[in-house]
């Protein structure tokens, strides 16, 4: 092969490629991100809008139909996907696959600008947001205090810690759930605004215009301007008391204090949140959409350590979930996949041909195109992830394939010429293969290139997978029509003998030959016996496929469990406080659990947390896979009897195992099953039926309704 006689002949040339590729493949495996899945932009335009007070019907007609409207007239929109609860709207748009997410986004907001003027006015400000897995959190956090109220904890975290954490650098933000927030409440009496004929409205008017700064001007003064502002923002209760908000009959002031009481206070409890038994304030860290999860997440750990020294000696911190950790897991299973790999691979090929010689050649070209990839995956912007480290995975089981059957036929061509080896040789070798080795390469692409074909979810997913494969099975073909040729003409001998283990395994082999061919002269023989076993194999396989579970992403053994709570609506956060109470009382002393969170009275969606008053869930985190001697599976399997018997009265409590975050799911269950009709009423009812219905087969658990229309209500 000519690229074969270009590299044996230019041996200089050869060499600084080969440091080159190793010291560049080097610097970029560095460099190159570390994250939990790939760079995936989902075509979705998520809308949240909050209307405190408003029933479901009432964001139906007033905000739903509008908005819903509009956006039928986007362009390349696939389906809309909406949900009415107490107080909020959610909006899924979803586009069709192949669409720019960006070009998507600002139809959205289009859309959203024409349907503004048909919304009520006293709703909060939309929040629109495109669908981006890179922005979950990288690191959730908790903080507690066995001396401090949950106001100081989320007072100290908004205005103190959130701060220093922003500093860390690829951070974008935290959202802080949980506690309450402090506020100062104004107690009028009655009675003695109806004597001094004040009305409430003018009181706040008056606490509103004192409680601001405002630009005043500006003064010259000789050749110096300055800016002039009046500095009216309370400082303390003593001044909100000394507030004027009117005169009295005899033309004296009156004061906030004369008909009022003031005091420091803090919001209605709505999202009630505990870590391992304490109540506690939860931080989410986000991080950057091009930066490095797992360092920012090691950064963010080594501040809270520093921050540690600078807090309060009662305030400890928890960790609920750290995204980095799952990602080095995976890098860990890749990086002992791929030591075992090495392991193998030296070992067979100094079984099987017999000499140090060949080994040394192989322990040059493993790293070599392993480095090589990493340089073609940091310039195509591929991250270290689940997938693109999978694809690692499938590769390492044919990375040498193509040297191997190069080197083996050097080897020949050496003893069969019986020369003292050199170029000609290894040229000759090489030769005679090379078709060969380029037709398998070909075809082992074919396998994995129509993937990149495939629209939808798995294209997004399998794209660096697949890329991944290709990318080391290309470079790895040549390397084994030049380097490995290059090495073997300079170090192979054609008269090294086999070493005394591998002469011991030759004859193994020699009896596993012999065996081998008496089998094949006696299935020769009973060929007609041979084509029915085959036939009978072949419908086995058949009928055992048929009957295989079929899964779009299989359950990690990743530890993380959850335990919803629904109760029925009405339904106070302390009475679904009580029951998750009952919950983590039930799981925390099992040997395999590390941590357990648990929330009562939100939601999480995406990136928010949002208030849903009967609603909860319970947050378990296992301990790493060496650690316990359960796989997560197991343990859902375990606890699910134990937290089935509490007494919940119409309320559910699924247990499962969390699902990858950042991965789109069709649906929230493994089944889901859609009604669809023009009567909401007639609707419920029918999904009541059916969903006692299937409760009653063994196979299904977890049977639940999303819609909830018992709310009780005050008119």
């Amino acid at each position: 092969m000519k690229i074969t006689e270009l590299a044996l002949k230019r041996p200089v040339a050869v060499s600084v490629l080969m440091l080159a590729a190793l010291v560049i493949g080097w610097f970029s495996l560095t460099q190159i991100e570390v994250d939990y899945l790939p760079d995936i932009n989902y075509p979705m335009v998520k809308i949240h809008i909050w209307w405190r007070g408003a029933t479901p019907d009432e964001i139906e007609t007033q905000i739903a139909e509008p908005i819903e409207r509009a956006m039928a007239t986007v362009e390349n929109l696939d389906y809309l996907d909406s949900s009415c609860i107490e107080g909020m709207y959610t909006l899924l748009v979803n586009f069709r696959y192949g669409v720019d997410v960006d070009i998507a986004y600002q139809d959205v907001l289009a859309a959203m600008g024409r349907a503004n003027r048909q919304l009520p006015t006293d709703m909060e400000a939309p929040l629109i947001i495109k669908a981006d897995p890179s922005q979950l959190p990288v690191l959730e956090m908790t903080l507690s205090s066995n001396r401090r109220q949950l106001v100081w904890l989320r007072e100290w975290a908004d205005k103190w810690l959130v701060e220093r954490l922003n500093t860390v650098s690829g951070t974008a933000g935290a959202e802080v759930v949980g506690g309450v927030e402090r506020e100062i409440r104004v107690h009028l009496d009655p009675r003695r605004m109806a004597a001094y004929g004040l009305s409430p409205e003018r009181i706040a008017n008056a606490l509103r215009g004192d409680n601001r700064q405002t630009f005043a001007g500006r003064i010259t003064v000789e050749n110096r301007e300055l800016i002039a502002r009046t500095m009216g923002e309370y400082e303390s209760l003593a001044e909100i008391r000394k507030v004027v908000v009117g005169r009295g009959p005899n033309g004296e002031q009156v004061f906030i204090e004369d008909l009022a009481t003031v005091e420091d206070a803090h919001t209605e409890l709505r999202v009630n949140t505990r870590f391992n038994g304490k109540p506690c304030v939860k931080i989410n860290i986000l991080k950057q959409a091009d930066a490095n999860t797992v360092k920012v997440a090691a950064a963010v750990k080594a501040k809270l350590a520093e921050l540690t020294a600078e807090a309060p000696p009662d305030i400890e911190f928890g960790i609920v979930e750290n995204q980095g950790d799952y990602v080095m897991g995976a890098i860990n299973g890749v990086r002992d996949s791929a030591i075992m790999a090495a392991i193998l691979v030296v070992l067979v090929i100094y079984l099987f041909l017999g000499n140090w010689r060949q080994v040394a050649v192989m322990l040059v070209v493993l790293p070599l195109i392993l480095l090589a990839n990493f340089f073609i995956m940091k310039t195509a912007g591929f991250s270290l992830n689940l997938f693109s480290l999978g694809g690692l995975v499938v590769a390492l089981g044919v990375l040498l394939d193509n040297s191997t059957v190069v080197l083996e036929n050097i080897t020949s061509v050496l003893g069969r010429e019986k020369s003292g080896g050199g170029v000609a040789p290894a040229l000759q070798g090489t030769g005679q293969v090379g078709p060969a080795i380029v037709a398998g390469t070909v075809s082992f692409l074919a396998l994995f290139l129509p993937f990149l074909f495939i629209s939808g979810m798995a294209s997004l997913l399998f794209r660096e997978l697949v890329l991944t494969v290709a990318s080391i099975v290309v470079i790895s073909l040549l390397v084994s029509v030049t380097i490995t040729p290059f090495l073997a003409g300079h170090w192979l001998k054609a008269d090294a003998g086999l070493d005394p283990a591998a002469r011991v395994f030759a004859k193994v082999i020699d009896w596993l030959t012999g065996v081998y061919g008496w089998l094949l002269g006696w299935l020769l023989r009973w060929r007609s016996l041979t084509l029915i076993l085959f036939v009978l194999l072949l419908l086995l396989g058949v009928r055992s496929a048929r009957n295989l579970g079929k899964e779009f992403f299989p359950e990690l053994d990743d530890g993380r469990v959850m335990v919803k709570v629904k109760m029925p609506s009405g339904t106070s956060v302390g009475e679904v406080d009580r029951i998750l109470a009952l919950i983590e009382k039930q799981v925390k002393d099992f040997p395999e659990v590390k941590s357990v969170y648990s929330m009562a009275g939100g939601r999480v969606w995406g990136l928010a947390t949002y208030e849903i008053a009967n609603e909860g869930e319970v947050d378990i985190l296992l301990k790493p896979k060496a650690e316990r001697s359960i796989s997560t599976a197991a343990f859902v399997s375990k606890i699910r009897p134990l937290v089935g018997k509490l007494q919940v009265p119409g309320g559910k409590l699924p247990v499962m195992q969390m699902k990858v975050k950042g991965i789109r799911q069709i649906g929230v269950q493994a089944v889901e099953v859609k009604v669809q009709g023009t009567e909401v009423s007639d609707i419920y009812a029918f999904s009541q039926s059916l969903a006692a219905a299937m409760s009653e087969a063994a196979e299904l658990v977890n049977v639940n309704i999303s819609m909830d229309m018992s709310k009780p209500e005050y008119r």
